[in-house]
């Protein structure tokens, strides 16, 4: 409970929260932890700078639960005017029920100021199944539910909004025997008084090892949230490229 309780002072404080697969447990007994960073810079014709650094750090007691947290921050300006300013943290907990059967608990935070969110908070639960194939890899899914509270940067067009929602996902996880490893992820979040009110995501992850505990990734994000603040679009597409280190 010691560790859960550091865990969850250190991500509070960043006031961030994200991952792109569910984690398996029993894979990285005791404390590991994965640094992320990405950078692009252009110049000339267009001046475009933009920075994204992330941190996870796991602590996995390899019998009957694991603990999890993802930090990431991105930030950048073109041509002197900044257009990107986010951050995002997650922290999970995920315990054991039976032979290919988790329960889970969880709490985020966001913030995002072209999306005009000024602070987004959620927490839930849920059961989790899994089922792993030698072959073809870990497939996952999620059902449960979680509250969230948003507060946007203009409260007048954009009253704070409290929510609860139904949260469910499918993942699939496959690692190869080179080092290299393939991921997808796919959440669907409807409210639970409103379903035409939903947030979906869909995430693919291709990580390529490059030498000892150094990697290469490149991940692709789908979001859609069909109720945004006034002014922001519907859907969010991204692409990043970044190195990894495990340690």
């Amino acid at each position: 409970m010691k560790i859960v309780f550091f865990l969850l002072l250190y991500i509070l404080s960043l006031e961030a929260i994200i991952t792109i697969a569910p984690v398996k447990l029993g894979e990285k007994p005791g404390f590991s932890g994965v640094v992320e960073g990405s950078f692009q810079t252009k110049r000339g014709n267009t001046e475009k700078d933009e920075y994204t650094a992330g941190l996870k750090m796991q602590y996995d007691n390899n019998e009957s639960y694991l603990i999890w947290s993802d930090v990431i921050g991105t930030y950048g300006e073109a041509n002197g005017v900044r257009n990107t300013n986010k951050t995002y943290a997650h922290i999970r907990f995920v315990h054991d029920i039976t032979h290919g059967i988790d329960w889970e608990t969880f709490i985020q935070s966001e913030t995002n100021e072209f999306t005009k969110v000024e602070r987004k908070r959620l927490a839930g639960l849920g059961v989790r199944f899994n089922y792993e194939h030698d072959t073809w890899g870990v497939f996952y899914l999620g059902l449960g539910g979680f509250y969230e509270y948003i507060a946007y940067t203009d409260p007048l067009l954009d009253p704070t909004e409290n929510n609860a929602r139904v949260n469910s996902y499918i993942a699939y996880v496959k690692t190869f025997d080179s080092g290299h490893s393939f991921a997808y992820v796919a959440y669907y979040q409807p409210r639970f008084d409103a379903f035409g009110d939903y947030i979906s995501s869909q995430a693919v992850e291709l990580k390529l090892h490059i030498i000892e505990t150094l990697y290469l990734k490149f991940k692709i994000y789908y979001d859609v949230d069909t109720k945004p603040a006034v002014g922001v679009e519907e859907t969010d597409f991204t692409q990043i490229t970044s190195f990894t280190y495990e340690f």
